[in-house]
């Protein structure tokens, strides 16, 4: 007989430990697989994030491009300043800036790089209640050149005057501010040298040198990043949540008025070195000068080299006064003759172009008893050649035979407060040179009559005897921009912001300060693409 023993029932261990295992898997698979995706996606924003600053970048060099060729200009107008058209949305492609692809990434809104050049409006800008900030570049010859103001007036006293007229500026600031820059350890009246600094915590030394940079104001006694920067904590013309100091007004500072960036080529407008009047060489100053002033603004310039001038009354609003042909002729070979023979004669220094507005020359012709004095007025006393010849007289000739001069401040885009910095200028000069002047919204070129301060005189009514005070000072010419790039994609954040400081250096431009102000935020409110999440 069998017996047949019931069978022990199977506790499934190796299925329980098959569930575990796979479960641990499971966990592990989707712990990986989160890892991985956070990785992703870091490496995706850190790629978008290389993207949007080399997109900024890319606007910089866009900007050193166009300024840089006289030539690219004409593509946008000439208008560098206020022209959303050429600097707004500025899209990127491997075929360059605004070309064709067929590049795939080019049809994805997150691969589609684009950039916008902005700048911060002046404050007396009409358009900056509506609109603070325009697309375009700043002009650094638009304020004054902390660097000049003592090769201008080595003792100071333009440069103190000039910086009193800023706002919130003190007498010991500005004093201070001239004493940091100065050879000298001789401290002006409440300034600052090595004796004040040597007792900072650290100590360090009076630089008696230029300013490298702007933020070096704030080793100066009494200059405070309020000061220097207002309440605008991250630049973009804007009160934004957090900054009102209690003025209830966005406040730029003195960085709004001061660089130490701006200067300017002894060149005509075309780009080629001016004609210095000093020459001693006269023949070859008279051939120089003939092709571009003509023959009779030539001559007359000629014999106040060799004879003086003599300045008479006025603003020359009127005609020359007439010398007969005869004369004329006469005075004319004499100086021809006396050109090629000055034996040493020292020569007349003309120490302002607009000396030579209302002067006469006088002649001696003939000889013995026919021995007489002809007056030799200049062409430039006629209004009707004024218009014509003083521009071309302030564009192709200088007095200076330098390759540069001091960095001088544009007219044609100075803020009101600059301007009024200026010495011997009203209220009401001030207003007419805003008034005249060319508008930063203007859509076609400028007229070239605002390429030289003449149009201060014919448009503007100013008198030669103030433009002869100024013209240390004032220039129309810009050959620094500042800019402010900010990179994206199109379809939207992140957002890069890069600032930059673009010297054209007669067509080989160059970067002289570059800083990342991502950090800050975009700041500008930029359109549709850059406003994405």
């Amino acid at each position: 007989m069998t017996i047949l023993r019931r069978s022990r029932p199977r506790r499934a261990v190796v299925l329980l430990a098959v569930l575990i295992v796979v479960v641990l898997l499971s966990l592990a698979a989707y712990q990986y697989s989160e890892l991985m995706t956070a990785e992703y996606r870091a490496a995706d924003s850190h790629a978008r994030q290389l993207q949007s600053r080399s997109a900024a970048e890319s606007g910089v060099w866009y900007a050193a491009a166009l300024v840089g060729n006289a030539d690219n200009l004409s593509s946008i107008s000439g208008n560098l300043w206020d022209n959303a058209s050429s600097f707004q949305d500025v899209g990127i492609t491997d075929g360059g800036v605004n070309g064709s692809s067929t590049d795939s990434d080019n049809n994805d809104p997150r691969r589609r790089m684009l950039f916008s050049l902005v700048s911060v409006r002046d404050a007396d800008d009409p358009a900056a209640s509506s609109q603070p900030y325009r697309f375009g570049l700043t002009d650094e010859s638009g304020k004054i050149n902390l660097n000049s103001l003592l090769q201008i007036d080595s003792s100071g006293n333009a440069g103190s005057t000039m910086l009193m007229l800023l706002p919130n500026m003190t007498q010991d600031i500005a004093n201070s501010i001239l004493d940091w820059m100065d050879s000298d350890d001789t401290t002006r009246q409440d300034g600052a040298e090595n004796d004040y600094y040597s007792t900072q915590s650290p100590p360090y030394q009076c630089k008696n040198g230029p300013f490298d940079s702007l933020e070096e104001l704030l080793l100066v006694k009494g200059v405070t990043p309020q000061l220097l920067f207002g309440n605008d904590r991250n630049r973009n013309g804007v009160l934004d949540p957090g900054e009102d100091d209690g003025s209830g007004q966005v406040d730029r500072g003195w960085s709004a008025y001061l660089t130490v960036y701006s200067r300017e080529s002894n060149v005509d407008s075309q780009g080629n070195p001016r004609i210095c009047l000093n020459d001693n060489n006269l023949q070859e100053l008279s051939t120089n000068l003939q092709p571009v002033l003509g023959a009779q603004l030539t001559n007359f310039i000629i014999g106040y080299r060799l004879y003086g001038g003599t300045q008479s009354s006025g603003n020359s609003s009127g005609r020359a006064s007439r010398t007969s042909t005869s004369d004329s002729s006469a005075a004319t070979s004499q100086i021809n003759s006396d050109m090629a023979n000055t034996g040493g004669k020292r020569l007349t220094k003309i120490s302002s172009l607009y000396d030579l507005v209302n002067s006469t020359v006088s002649v001696r012709v003939g000889t013995g008893r026919n021995q007489r004095t002809v007056s030799l007025p200049s062409p430039l006393q006629d209004s009707s050649q004024q218009q014509q010849l003083l521009p071309t007289l302030l564009d192709g000739t200088t007095t200076s035979p330098n390759a540069e001069v001091p960095a001088r401040i544009n007219i044609n885009t100075a803020s009101q407060i600059v301007l009024s910095t200026l010495p011997g200028l009203t209220d009401s000069d001030v207003q007419a040179i805003l008034t005249n002047r060319p508008q930063v919204s203007d859509t076609t070129a400028p007229d070239p009559s605002y390429n030289t301060p003449a149009w201060l005189i014919t448009k503007a009514g100013f008198t030669v005897s103030k433009l002869k005070t100024l013209e240390k000072y004032i220039t129309t010419r810009t050959q620094v921009y500042r800019v402010q790039s900010l990179g994206y994609s199109a379809a939207g954040s992140p957002v890069s912001r890069v600032e930059a400081v673009i010297d054209t250096n007669l067509g080989r431009p160059r970067v002289l300060a570059w800083r990342d102000l991502s950090e800050l935020g975009k700041g500008f409110d930029l359109g549709q693409a850059a406003n994405k999440p």
